[in-house]
This record gives C-alpha cells, sequence and structure tokens, in this order.
C-alpha cells in the first residue's frame, strides 16, 4: 500500500468516525417531535440531541395546539444554534421565579408598530445587528432583539409588547439598545453593576409586574433559570435580575406549533 493509499484510508475513517458521531443520538431533535412521536405527551424534562449528535436538557411545556421549549444553562453551551428550538418567532413566553419559589409567566413579542417589519430576532451569543448586552463576556447566552440599530439609532417612537400592551418610549438620545437577554454564567461571573445606577422605568419593568402565577406542574427546575438584563434606548431603561430583590432568576420559552 502506497503512502497517498494509506492517507487516503486515514481520511476515510475519520470522515465515517464524524458522520457515525453526527448520527449516533436516537433521541428526538425537538420538543415538537417528542409531542407528535408520543399518544400521551407530558410536560416536563426530556433530552434532545443536536444535528451533530450532542445531547442537552430541554424543559417541554405543552398546550393545546402549541408548546415552548426551555433549554437548561448547561445545554445552551452545547447548540450550535437556536433553530431547533422553535417554529414561530411572534412571541416568546418568559417565566420568572421569585425568591420565595412562586413562578409566574408573560408573554413578550415585538411592539404591534414593528411585528411584520422585525420580527423578535433569536440569537446565541451574538447581536449581530443588534446592541451588544452588558453582560456579554457571562456568555453563553440567549438574545432577544428587538429592533435593530439601524433603527433604534434614531430618535423615534420604540418599545416592545409584554401581556398584550405595548410599551412605548422616545429614544432620548439615539443610544440603539432594544433587547432582553439570558445568561448561563458558568464562571460565575459577578453581573455588570449598571442596574445599581440606572434606570428602573416601567418599560423595563412592566414584563415582570404583569406576568401572571404558572402551575406548579410547568413550574421550571433551577438548571433552567438565568440571570437576564433587559435594555431600552436611550430613555426606555434599563433592568438585570439584580433590579428586582424578590426576582431570582427568568428563562425563555421558544414557541413552537403542533
Amino acid at each position: 500500500m502506497t503512502t497517498m493509499d494509506v492517507s487516503a484510508l486515514f481520511i476515510l475513517l475519520m470522515i465515517s468516525s464524524m458522520l457515525k458521531t453526527a448520527y449516533s443520538c436516537s433521541l428526538a431533535r425537538s420538543c415538537q417531535h417528542i409531542y407528535e412521536g408520543s399518544s400521551t405527551p407530558v410536560t416536563g424534562e426530556y433530552q434532545l440531541c443536536t444535528p451533530t449528535g450532542k445531547k442537552f436538557d430541554v424543559f417541554c411545556d405543552f398546550y393545546d395546539g402549541h408548546g415552548y421549549t426551555f433549554v437548561s444553562r448547561e445545554g445552551l453551551g452545547v447548540l450550535e444554534n437556536l433553530s431547533q428550538l422553535y417554529t414561530d418567532r411572534s412571541h416568546v413566553l418568559v417565566r420568572h421565579r421569585q425568591t420565595d419559589g412562586i413562578q409566574k409567566d408573560v408573554e413578550i413579542a415585538p411592539h404591534s408598530a414593528f411585528k411584520y417589519r422585525y420580527p423578535i430576532s433569536f440569537q446565541l451569543s451574538q447581536a449581530v445587528g443588534f446592541s451588544v448586552p452588558l453582560n456579554a463576556e457571562m456568555k453563553p447566552y440567549i438574545y432577544l432583539g428587538f429592533l435593530p440599530e439601524s433603527y433604534a439609532r434614531s430618535r423615534t417612537t420604540q418599545g416592545y409588547q409584554a401581556a398584550g400592551v405595548d410599551l412605548t418610549f422616545t429614544n432620548c438620545d439615539s443610544n440603539p439598545n432594544s433587547y432582553l437577554a439570558f445568561f448561563a454564567n458558568p464562571s460565575n461571573l459577578p453581573p455588570n453593576d449598571y442596574y445599581k445606577r440606572c434606570c428602573m422605568t416601567h418599560v423595563v419593568d412592566t414584563w415582570i409586574k404583569k406576568a401572571t402565577l404558572t402551575p406548579s406542574s410547568r413550574h421550571l427546575p433551577e438548571k433552567y433559570l438565568y440571570y437576564f438584563e433587559m435594555h431600552m434606548g436611550g430613555c426606555g431603561g434599563y433592568v438585570s435580575t439584580g433590579s428586582f430583590p424578590t426576582v431570582s432568576g427568568a428563562a425563555v420559552g421558544f414557541r413552537f406549533d403542533l
């Protein structure tokens, strides 16, 4: 066997090994697949596989005709992107936990004035076209972008929607922040302390205040809860987990249709 033959054989073995790894996982790829593959799907924890065969934990929250996928903090570090978690970008379900253990839900969506032009941008540990979050070093993180910098940099009416209510402000200084982000923070880095100086407003705290009680059967285990921050404007406000003494964390549920 020539040197060229040996090299070619080695390459074939490597490719074979990679393909075996990529397709060796027999688990479902999404909560939607779990629902469709079961006669009695139950809300709760499951394991999924990425397209390359890596396993990660999710909480599948099933409803009539749709559901939400919550990914664990550790699982977020396994994902290459977020695309297998959802089929619908019209809104997300955000679930926060209070320090007394109570959990509450709220739907968050684009402002009604922008919902067709700018659906929510779902990004993993990046903010392409949007403002980078202050706690970006606490990656991996889930980034929900509402208005891109190209628009948010203008001194215009901006905002988002929580619980069906448009939360509106006028950008006063062209600061182009328009996002909500959730940080896994595996290195336990201290959060940015900007929240101690600025800027609680009704625009950025209403999603906490408008949230409604989550049934105990849908409560998320601790590993699904993230440190969060929301930043709007230019005079829309800023909050993070540290802004709310009675809140211990939050998670984002990505919608899929059934």
